[in-house]
Order: C-alpha cells, then sequence, then structure tokens
C-alpha cells in the first residue's frame, strides 16, 4: 500500500457510520460541526510561538491520521532523533500546546490525533479488547509509514501510553527510547473484595451504573445542554489548561464516537485496562528497548497503585533501562498541569537518548 501526507487534503473526519433515523436527528440538536471542531483547535493553538504545518497521512480505506510538524529551531547535524507525541483519551494534539514550542528546540516534533479521535478519520473499530488495540497499531505504523520515520523516540500520555506501549511490543526496532506519560492501564484491576473494603456503597453503585455507558455519552445526550454541562463538571481541566479548552474536548467527543468505542472494549471499569500492562511487558517488550516513566505525584492513575514504578522496572529483564520520575504535586495531566517541571523531564531524557546513555546503560548491565 502506498500511502503520502499531504498538507492540503483535508477530509472529513467522520467516515463511513451506520445511519439510522435517531443518529440523522442527533448531530443537527448538538451544537458542533468539524469547522467549530478546527475553530477550537485554531484558537488555543494561536498562542503557539512557533510554527507547525498540518499533514494529513493516509492509512488505507480513505482515512487519514492528521498530525501537527514542527521543525527544531536549533537545526543539528547529524539530525537528532525525532520526537513523536501521543494523546490520552478524549483529546488530541491540542493537549500537548504548552509544550510543543518547548520540545522541538533541537529535533523534528509530530503530534498525532489518534484514529477516532479530533481531526483524523473516526474508523470504526472491532468489538474485542485484543482487536481493537490491534487496530490502533496498525494504524499507527501505517502512519509512520506515510511520513517516512525510521525511528523516533516515542511519547505517549494517559491511553496513549498504552497504545505507544502496545506499538512498542510490536515495532520495537523504530522506537529509540519510550516515553510513559502517566500512562494508562498498566496494573491489574482491583479486585470486587477490595472495592468494596475501600470505596463506599454510594461510590460503588454509581462506578457500577457508569460502566455501561461511553465516558461522553452524558454530554451527547445533553444536547444544547452539553457545552455548558461539561464547562460546569470539569471545570478541572479549565483550570489545568485553560478555560476554552472545554470548547475543544467538547467537539472532539460528540462527534463520531469511534475512538471512545473503541476505547470502551479496551476497559474495565474505565480506570482500568482488560489487558494490563504489567503482564506483558516482561515477554512481549524488547529488553533493550529503553522506557522512562513520568508520574503526577497527586495523579488518580498513580494513586491506584504507588508501588508501579517498582513494578515496572521488576517486570523487565536485568539489564534493561527504566528511568522513572515523579513530578511533585502534578495530577493526571502532568503536561499542562506543570509543564514547566514536565518540559524539563522530557529535555533531560532527550538528552539521555542523545548521548546514547540508555543503551550504555543496558551493555554494561548484561
Amino acid at each position: 500500500m502506498s500511502c503520502a501526507a499531504t498538507e492540503t487534503t483535508v477530509p472529513s473526519i467522520n467516515g463511513e457510520r451506520r445511519r439510522s433515523w435517531m443518529s440523522d436527528w442527533l448531530p443537527s440538536w448538538r451544537p458542533t460541526s468539524e469547522a467549530q471542531l478546527e475553530e477550537a483547535e485554531k484558537n488555543i493553538l494561536s498562542s503557539l510561538s512557533s510554527e507547525y504545518r498540518d499533514l494529513y497521512v493516509p492509512i488505507g480505506e480513505g482515512a487519514v491520521i492528521r498530525c501537527l510538524v514542527m521543525e527544531p529551531q536549533e537545526p543539528s547535524f547529524p539530525e537528532k532523533t525525532p520526537l513523536v507525541l501521543i494523546h490520552g483519551f478524549g483529546c488530541g494534539i491540542v493537549q500537548f500546546f504548552k509544550n510543543l514550542d518547548h520540545l522541538h528546540r533541537d529535533r523534528r516534533l509530530y503530534a498525532l490525533d489518534l484514529p477516532g479521535f479530533a481531526r483524523s478519520t473516526r474508523i470504526p473499530f472491532p468489538e474485542e479488547a485484543e482487536a481493537v488495540e490491534a487496530a490502533f497499531v496498525s494504524a499507527l505504523e501505517r502512519w509512520r509509514e506515510g511520513v517516512g520515520l525510521e525511528r523516533f523516540v516515542l511519547l505517549g500520555h494517559s491511553l496513549g501510553g498504552f497504545l505507544s506501549l502496545s506499538y512498542s511490543m510490536t515495532h520495537p526496532y523504530r522506537v529509540r527510547h519510550l516515553i510513559l506519560d502517566d500512562p494508562w492501564g498498566l496494573v491489574d484491576p482491583i479486585a470486587e473484595e477490595e472495592l468494596q473494603q475501600k470505596y463506599s456503597l454510594l461510590f460503588r453503585s454509581i462506578l457500577k451504573i457508569a460502566s455501561r455507558f461511553k465516558p461522553f455519552d452524558w454530554i451527547r445526550g445533553t444536547g444544547p445542554l452539553g457545552p455548558h454541562i461539561l464547562r460546569r463538571s470539569r471545570r478541572d481541566l479549565g483550570r489545568v489548561f485553560r478555560e476554552d479548552f472545554l470548547d475543544y474536548v467538547y467537539h472532539s467527543n460528540v462527534q463520531n464516537p469511534t475512538g471512545e468505542e473503541g476505547y470502551f472494549c479496551m476497559q474495565h471499569r474505565f480506570a482500568w485496562a482488560k489487558r494490563p500492562m504489567l503482564h506483558r511487558i516482561g515477554t512481549d517488550l524488547n529488553p533493550d528497548l529503553p522506557v522512562s516513566i513520568i508520574y503526577g505525584a497527586r495523579s488518580w492513575v498513580y494513586s491506584l497503585d504507588k508501588s508501579v514504578m517498582e513494578l515496572f522496572s521488576g517486570a523487565r529483564p536485568e539489564g534493561s533501562y527504566v528511568g522513572t520520575y515523579l513530578v511533585d504535586d502534578a495530577t493526571h495531566h502532568v503536561h499542562a498541569h506543570k509543564p514547566e517541571e514536565f518540559n524539563e523531564t522530557v529535555r533531560e531524557i532527550l538528552e539521555i537518548v542523545d548521548s546514547s546513555a540508555d543503551m550504555t546503560y543496558c551493555r554494561a548491565s548484561t
């Protein structure tokens, strides 16, 4: 299959979808459109001081992955390893707007919208967790082929961290260094007995009911009230990012929610993955692939199991490189809540990559 990235073609994101009288009627009930999503994104990216360009990379069957590309401010020879950013659930490129200017200083940077999210095509996904994961990974590999990358540093946040791990397991020699930004889906789901001991009946009841619905069903179902309800209920996102970030979140998630449907098939009670990564790291992840993991000290993901860094390191063979970083007072969106600390940490990791100190560690330890 021949793939070529283009800067001019801007295809519809919604792709093919099953039609019914309700799906024909509901979109007109929701105050959203692809144009409004694009405008909400532009409003936030206008705060960048660096130039960027858009690419729409074909991944087959009429679908594209949209990505943002930034050239190095201080080009080097030979060129340094490019950096690829993958966002978390319910978001897209914009979630890294506080980091983009700082992370492309001396290397090319790519930030992409996962298929099914934001401004990439809303491709259909299977209904089984392993197949959904494989579909995401296959799309990412077709994107890589389309932009012509050989090796790169891969940084994924939350769901993007889970998928970055999965991609690295399948295509280990494409990833020079893996950076996990508060990754979702590492630890086992909590046992029912422990759930009953730790949490109230009210919380367990809410969790049980909520687990039957996709995360943004409640926003889509409230029609024209959706934007107001989202702003009222997720004021935390407005504080961590900025107020109009919620406009972007709204328009990203009330349109054809295929990425959300794919995530729903992979998750267990929202917080956990059906196929947690800690059981797979030791056997499926190349022991020579260096990994760095960044958590926020106040992150809900980190709080699920505060021994996760130790467990992750223990799951890797002796001699494998694992760098661990805990950002004080940071929540799940470390990159937005504590951008200065996050950017400094990532640049520190990139300096380790540039000096091959991570690979030297692996060779010295084996």
